[in-house]
């Protein structure tokens, strides 16, 4: 039995009975509908903005671990860039310096950086940041590119100057135990037969008949004969623009054409030609210009013997000029 409400009248002075017409209790259910409605769709508000869905929850969890990832991708990004920096800096001062190649020009190194790509997708931050990512990854690889080019460059220089080092004049033709008097006297000079002055194109070695002289690098023998005042002599073409000759020896021990390797055996000492006593005249000669060879002398001596070596070839050409 519904629950009845009562009213009083204070015409009648009695209470009684509210009765409410259909069209009352309509419009009272609507109020009431209406109003629950806009207090759920308030509520509805209220949890969408303060609130997370589960999905959004979930969605919330992997953004944050991407943008973890993304920081320490970052990170590497920077510090390839950096350490690449670091290698293109000892390349151009010191390498390159080292080994007498010019120091490659900014623009080559940026040249191309970056792509004809663009990465314009969106105005989102988040977007834009990956797009400048790209774009520092692009410009890293063609970094890696030319520096890789530049090493190939150096890789050869080195074993360019590792085969000249080798293949160059670089001791002295007779032991130092067997001179027995080392004339230091390069250039103009009064001639010992001829009594006249004349360029003196090399240095002598004095040593006993026979001494061993030694190739001093690597080469290929382009002469091994008599040939004037030089008597028998050896000619040595090492390369790069370098000759040795070998004069005034008894005996050949190699023949024109051959290989020989630097402390190879190649001759005897002698005293043919314009020579007065048994001794060996060495000359070094550069794009067939004569170089004292003095210079070529350093692997067989101390510093301190070097220098010496170099000060009495000194005072020798200031006698000679007084």
């Amino acid at each position: 039995m519904a629950k009845i409400f009562y009213r009083y009248n204070p015409e009648t002075c009695k209470y009684e009975p509210i009765i409410h017409s259909g069209k009352q209790i309509v419009n009272k259910t609507f109020r009431f509908l209406l109003v629950a409605f806009f207090i759920g769709i308030c509520g509805f508000i209220y949890l969408n903005f303060n609130y997370l869905s589960y999905d959004e929850y979930v969605l919330n969890e992997e953004n944050e671990k991407l943008k973890l990832e993304w920081n320490v991708l970052q990170s590497k990004i920077n510090g390839t860039s950096e350490s690449l920096a670091r290698l293109e800096n000892e390349d151009d001062d010191h390498y390159r310096v080292v080994l007498d190649l010019e120091k490659l020009d900014k623009s080559i190194r940026d040249g191309g950086a970056g792509g004809s790509q663009k990465y314009e997708l969106s105005k989102s931050e988040n977007v834009k940041e990956i797009a400048d990512a790209y774009q520092q990854l692009n410009k890293i690889q063609s970094r890696l590119e030319v520096e890789t080019q530049s090493l190939n460059e150096i890789d050869n220089r080195v074993t360019r100057f590792e085969d000249m080092m080798v293949t160059r004049p670089a001791m002295q033709p007779i032991d130092n135990r067997q001179l027995t008097r080392f004339n230091t006297i390069f250039g103009m000079r009064k001639h010992p037969i001829h009594g006249d002055w004349r360029n003196h194109n090399g240095l002598d070695l004095t040593a006993d008949m026979g001494t061993p002289v030694y190739a001093t690098g690597d080469g290929v023998v382009i002469e091994a004969k008599y040939n004037g005042g030089y008597g028998n002599v050896i000619f040595v073409s090492h390369g790069y623009g370098f000759e040795s000759r070998y004069a005034h020896l008894s005996k050949f021990k190699v023949i024109p054409g051959q290989r020989v390797k630097r402390g190879e055996l190649i001759g005897l000492v002698g005293n043919t030609g314009l020579s007065t006593n048994p001794h060996l005249h060495y000359e070094v000669l550069y794009h067939n210009k004569w170089i004292n060879p003095i210079y070529f002398m350093y692997r067989d001596l101390s510093q301190s013997e070097y220098n010496e070596l170099l000060k009495s070839a000194k005072a020798a050409s200031i006698s000679q000029a007084h």
